[in-house]
């Protein structure tokens, strides 16, 4: 096998994750301009775009093994940022999803990223065994998160097509990336899930504006300042949980202990 057939079936094994006739790149190889659409040439079933006629004349110049490299290389981009979508809502739940027991309880939780999705256990051990059966387990850990999110999600229409969302019968709750969403109907689910980043934020908006009105703090439970000291408040959302923090750089130890965070906002409501 020689190395442009090599680099075409690494493409081609590649998830697919443009639709058909939706360029693989959204900056342009030669200026770094984002790209016109409309101006685009093919690569095998891809298509790759530029900011115009003359970069892709550039392009067109390319031998072919540099050209399907650069596919690979934008569509393997695109796969990383996927991931990243998905995996931005930690895992919640307090128990093992293997063995039930306390995460904490036998140290330092083991944090594995499986499917885009973090997924915490009480040791080592139990990662092996979650993936031997994932389907079953996540469909446990589904439902769990479903009815501990669900006091929170913040609106009775769906978050695609804004019907009620007893519209067609009873609402499709599902989870993605950890976290709680609500459609009317299978179809608003399928496209939720073919661009979710076109959705999340309409929802992030209603929680925000929910929730803000009885949020119980005006410090940032992880710097401990207060809320506006730093010209925020900085509103995160975590599991359709509200947190306001002093800036964006707390973030990251929210995500690393968000159920002790959560504790802290619950305390203060009493």
């Amino acid at each position: 096998m020689n190395l442009f057939t090599t680099l075409l079936v690494a493409v081609v094994a590649l998830p697919t994750l443009a639709f058909a006739g939706e360029p693989v790149n959204e900056i342009c190889p030669f200026t770094g301009n984002p790209v016109n659409p409309k101006v685009t040439a093919q690569v095998g079933d891809d298509s790759v775009a530029f900011c115009c006629g003359g970069c892709r004349g550039g392009f067109e110049k390319w031998d072919e093994e540099r050209k399907v490299a650069y596919v690979a290389e934008q569509k393997a981009t695109k796969q990383a940022a996927e991931e990243s979508l998905a995996v931005t809502t930690p895992y919640l739940l307090d128990a093992c999803p293997i063995t039930g027991k306390k995460l904490g309880s036998m140290g330092e939780s083991p944090v594995e990223v499986i499917d885009g999705r973090e997924v915490r256990f009480c040791c080592a051990g139990c990662i092996p065994k979650f993936k031997v059966d994932k389907e079953a387990k996540f469909k446990e850990i589904d439902a769990k998160m479903i009815a501990q999110q669900l006091p929170y999600y913040p609106i009775d229409t769906c978050v695609v097509s804004g019907d009620k969302l007893d519209a067609k019968g009873a609402s499709v709750d599902f989870i993605y990336g950890n976290r709680l969403f609500r459609t009317c109907c299978n179809d608003c689910k399928n496209e939720f899930l073919a661009n979710p980043a076109e959705f999340v934020p309409e929802l992030d908006e209603a929680i925000i504006k929910s929730q803000k009105k009885s949020y119980p703090i005006t410090y940032c439970v992880i710097g401990r300042g207060e809320l506006g000291g730093m010209g925020g408040p900085d509103n995160m959302i975590v599991g359709n949980r509200l947190v306001q923090l002093c800036c964006a750089g707390c973030r990251p130890k929210v995500l690393k202990d968000p159920l002790k965070v959560f504790a802290e906002i619950d305390k203060a409501k009493k």
